[in-house]
């Protein structure tokens, strides 16, 4: 999936790509970074199944729609834990 900026935000488009860009190259990161991004994705999620919609999101780069459809979580919770992690998170 390619960069798309996200609305609402606290991030810089800038910033928001670098994050972006991390994700993407999730298995070359420090594992420090790994370690932070995990954390987070369970401080963010209130339950296993927002967890594992949220990684597959960020990690594997898939769309929120398609993420809300295999996992039940409601699509504009899956945009709200993004925003959430993309404000919260640096590598």
């Amino acid at each position: 999936m390619a960069f798309k900026e996200i609305c609402d935000c606290r991030r810089s488009r800038g910033e928001q790509q670098f994050i972006w860009a991390a994700l993407e190259i999730w298995n070359s990161l420090p594992e420090q970074s790994r370690w932070k991004a995990r954390r987070l994705i369970e401080e963010i999620a209130r339950t296993p199944g927002e967890g594992r919609a949220l990684y597959d999101v960020l990690v594997r780069g898939m769309a929120p729609p398609t993420v809300s459809q295999r996992t039940g979580v409601q699509r504009d919770r899956v945009y709200d834990m993004r925003r959430e992690f993309y404000d919260r998170f640096w590598p």
